[in-house]
């Protein structure tokens, strides 16, 4: 013991009756900084942003490719931290489009107006700045000039971004082909993507389809490729199988497309037009059978490739090609060894920052910029307490927000069990609360979300790993049960809510112990304003009761199982 800690007697810290592993607080940080005044920002026209925002783009494209050239930022630069990390020259130079007013559907240049009615019969009336921004620099689908990443905090309409693009390229297309794949880690993801897709593609004559193993391969297959297959059962063996393909859209998980890729007759990416890479950190995480370098090898004809036929035979392109690759994520890695495995072309790379960098210059560094943005409409709140006390607390405020659409996180599939066995316990939140978690299966956890959707059940109580990319547009609080570790983790589940301009609120218990390591934390999180929030100690009072109860049951339920 050294001199500081002698003679002092060590405190024991009350422990959550929840948290029977004894969970340790994060490493202290650095106090938080001063939060930044709000400036208010003059309203301009719709025409006038946008010319503006094509005018921003096309400036800061050129000083991305000025750095490219000669070399500025290179790797091994100075964050603002001080720490040494590569960041490629043309992530140093992002285009930084701030949070604010969208654009109206019909002062977006080059919107085809088929596509403009089906967005119109799906409710939107105007573009989001990140996808307004993906439109300019893409010229609306038809520009293969320069691939797209992505990075925008979850809410933000990044499906749409990228989705809107490549329906207005494939506007024209003749005959059904796969022309655009994108692949996303899960099969939940995979599902939401699909139904954004599915939504808009009908009234534009285009179709698509997904692989994602909710069927079998065989069923799939027969719905994805089926003229290849009779066309494969016809010839009787002959190696020549038509590139027909039921789709011209395909939403995939990386398992299941590789089995089609390497056993469906048919399937084939040699009509691919665009590469989605969706949730791409989490993707480049895992190697889910080498699909990357397999799909990547697969987009870009070699010098000795054949040249593509059409139905006659007659070459209608030849082997050399190149497919727009959009990659998109809420964090996308700064890591130049993981980048460079996407193989992209002169990458254009979209930031979505905060209101409060509006002002900022056109030269904006990402080295000296925070990691993180929230949506200006979500309210950030904190309670602190002791360990001890974190049920009774979390039992009265979710009796407050028993009416509202409710999310609530904890930090491993083990606390997710415990916890919802706690708030089942809780009479006045019983019919109320449903577990979304991997203990469950899959048809199980479907039925959960529905329920939840669908305003049967108002508590959710999940994991971070279940509801990565979880689209419940109308969650209306995320409670962090277990306080996040990582500021990225922060920003993923408060992300569930004050989606699409919408409001919500996001509250974190906090022992008082990790109240410095949260502040730490919310350092690298732009627009990030957390207050504290007082419960009300006759709420707390009469809340006390139920939770106790609930946590002799809980109690009784641990006895059980071990």
């Amino acid at each position: 013991m050294d001199a500081e800690g002698k003679g002092k007697k060590k405190k024991k810290r009350k422990q959550d009756p929840l948290d029977e592993d004894g969970h340790q607080s994060p490493g202290e940080v650095a106090e938080s900084e001063k939060q930044p005044k709000m400036k208010k920002q003059r309203k301009a026209p719709s025409e006038e942003r946008l010319q503006a925002s094509a005018s921003l783009i096309e400036s800061q494209a050129l000083l991305a490719e000025n750095a490219a050239e000669k070399g500025i930022g290179g790797t091994g630069k100075l964050l603002a931290d001080g720490k040494n990390q590569p960041v490629l020259p043309w992530m140093r130079l992002p285009i930084k489009i701030e949070a604010g007013q969208g654009v109206p559907l019909e002062d977006v240049r080059g919107l085809d107006s088929r596509l403009q009615d089906a967005l119109k019969a799906c409710g939107f009336v105007e573009l989001f700045p990140v996808q307004a921004a993906a439109w300019q620099v893409t010229a609306g689908g038809h520009s293969a000039a320069h691939d797209l990443c992505i990075s925008a905090p979850t809410g933000s309409g990044k499906t749409l971004a990228y989705a809107l693009p490549i329906l207005q390229g494939l506007l024209g297309r003749c005959v059904p082909r796969l022309r655009c794949l994108v692949v996303l880690p899960t099969r939940d993801l995979a599902a939401q993507v699909f139904k954004v897709f599915a939504d808009l593609c009908p009234p534009l004559g285009l179709r698509v389809g997904m692989a994602a193993a909710q069927t079998s391969v065989g069923t799939e297959a027969a719905t994805l490729f089926p003229d290849a297959i009779r066309d494969q059962q016809s010839i009787r063996g002959m190696a020549a199988v038509s590139n027909s393909s039921a789709v011209d859209i395909l939403v995939a998980t990386p398992g299941r497309l590789m089995a089609h890729l390497k056993g469906t007759p048919g399937a084939t990416l040699n009509d691919l037009r665009y590469l989605v890479i969706d949730e791409t950190d989490r993707l480049l995480r895992q190697a889910y059978q080498d699909w990357l370098p397999f799909v990547t090898a697969a987009t870009v004809g070699g010098p000795g490739d054949p040249p593509v036929r059409g139905p006659g035979g007659q070459p209608v392109r030849g082997p050399q090609r190149h497919v727009l690759k959009i990659v998109a994520s809420a964090t996308l890695t700064r890591d130049p060894s993981k980048i460079e495995r996407l193989g992209l072309n002169c990458p254009r790379y979209i930031a979505l920052g905060a209101s409060d960098h509006r002002h900022a210059t056109i030269l904006h560094l990402l080295s000296h910029a925070r990691e993180y943005a929230m949506p200006k409409s979500l309210k950030e709140f904190k309670v602190v307490c002791a360990g001890a006390d974190k049920p009774v607390l979390a039992v009265a405020l979710l009796r407050q927000l028993a009416n509202e659409p409710t999310l609530i996180f904890t930090a491993s599939v083990e606390a997710t069990r415990r916890l919802f066995v706690l708030l089942h316990a809780v009479p006045s939140l019983r019919e109320s609360v449903l577990e979304f978690s991997s203990l469950n299966s899959g048809p199980e956890r479907a039925a959960t979300l529905a329920a939840f959707r669908g305003g049967d059940a108002r508590i959710l109580v999940a994991s971070d790993g279940m509801t990565r990319g979880m689209d419940v547009p109308s969650v209306a609080n995320v409670v962090n049960y277990d306080a996040p570790i990582y500021a990225k983790t922060y920003v993923h589940r408060a992300g569930r809510t004050a989606r699409g301009g919408r409001e919500g609120r996001v509250f974190t218990l906090l022992r008082t112990e990790e109240v410095r390591h949260f502040k730490g934390l919310l350092r690298k999180v732009d627009n990030a304003f957390v207050k504290d929030y007082a419960l009300p100690k006759a709420d707390v009072d009469a809340a006390r009761p139920e939770a106790q109860h609930a946590l002799s049951v809980l109690q009784a339920y641990l006895a059980a199982e071990s």
